[in-house]
């Protein structure tokens, strides 16, 4: 059980992490690059899951060794 409760509370942590870091990167791309904010809407959710897909692949290949 504890297993799960790590995986679990690791899971979250990458998604706030990834949730984080793809409305940087929409702030940058809308005020700095002047996109628009409707077009920048589905490439921020692309790029969160990217983010929640590495992060949680190297957090759970780091815990193996």
């Amino acid at each position: 059980m504890k297993k799960f409760a790590d995986l679990a509370i690791t899971f979250l942590f990458a998604s706030a992490s990834a949730a984080v870091v793809a409305y940087v990167i929409a702030h940058i791309a809308h005020h700095d690059l002047g996109f628009s904010r409707s077009a920048l809407r589905e490439q921020a959710l692309i790029c969160a899951a990217l983010v929640v897909g590495l992060v949680t692949i190297e957090l759970l290949a780091s815990k193996e060794r």
